[in-house]
């Protein structure tokens, strides 16, 4: 075995690893991540119908605003899971034009001891899971009394309010030529995107070895390694003494250390430079030299 081969090996297991404590940790059972539930609200008054067929029977009516899962499109239908008033938990059909995506705010698990889902909003309510501290979940909004309906991943339920922090996000750079976004921090969740090399992206948390990250196209969760706060894209300085061959001259140089490097340029080179070698880019975040 060659020794990129290992270096790969070593890395599918440090991922491996990361993940399992992940799901430990939040006592979520991922093993459904590939069933991929949406939250909608309601934009109308609307029947909820036991079958696909506006003649089967009526089980529950949604008022407009009304929060609901959506499961799966069966032609015209959508199928939802609702809390009706009396707090039963509701399965059945309903006109997929009634509903409309639900806007939601990021927020940050900010309790030690883990942000609890309920069922219902209620501390008398069926615990659908504990999320770490640091998740990452959708805030849809206050459903009174302290709580507020959120997501993270299939894990949708309400959780309390004053338990989550707004994010502050920092921006990071992709190092990998392609990086997956996936909807949950593991391997086996839904892939939402796919991010190019030297995109740049907001990081709202990083826990376990995955981070959160949204673009103005996707949001999700990637392997944070291949993540970098340095910009690769970023102009290097060059010595302003010199000429524009010169300069031309230096990017093609190879050099023996950062001492060497850094005469030519003193802010270092991104992992896209010609000048780039891997043994000077000791800390392994795609910068090589960076004071």
């Amino acid at each position: 075995m060659t020794k990129r081969e290992t270096q790969k090996m070593k890395s599918k297991t440090l991922v491996l690893v990361m993940t399992l404590m992940l799901a430990i940790a939040f006592h979520v059972n991922i093993a459904n991540a590939s069933t991929f539930k949406e939250v909608k609200v309601t934009d109308s008054s609307s029947k909820v119908y036991e079958k696909t067929d506006t003649n089967s029977k009526v089980i529950g009516t949604v008022e407009k605003g009304k929060f609901v899962i959506s499961i799966s499109e069966h032609n015209d239908f959508s199928r939802i899971m609702y809390l009706n008033n009396e707090n039963k938990m509701i399965d059945g059909y309903i006109m997929e034009d009634a509903l409309d995506d639900a806007p939601y705010t990021i927020k940050i698990a900010s309790s030690k001891s883990g942000l609890v889902v309920k069922e219902t909003p209620s501390l008398k309510g069926k615990t659908i899971a504990t999320l770490q501290n640091k998740m990452v979940v959708k805030d849809f909004g206050s459903v009174g009394d302290g709580w507020s309906f959120v997501q993270y991943g299939n894990v949708i339920g309400y959780a309390a309010t004053n338990f989550m922090s707004n994010s502050q996000p920092t921006t990071k750079y992709v190092l990998a030529s392609s990086l997956i976004v996936r909807n949950i921090a593991s391997p086996s969740g839904v892939q939402v995107g796919e991010l190019a090399k030297n995109e740049e992206v907001a990081v709202h948390s990083t826990i376990a070895g995955w981070s959160f990250v949204t673009t103005d196209d996707y949001e999700g969760y990637v392997v944070d390694t291949y993540l970098s706060s340095k910009n690769p894209a970023a102009a290097t300085t060059s010595k302003p003494s010199g000429s524009s061959n010169a300069s031309n001259s230096n990017s093609s140089k190879t050099y023996k250390n950062c001492t060497e490097l850094r005469k030519d340029h003193p802010n270092g080179v991104g992992a896209d430079h010609p000048a780039y070698a891997p043994k000077h880019d000791r800390d392994k975040d795609g910068w090589a030299c960076e004071r």
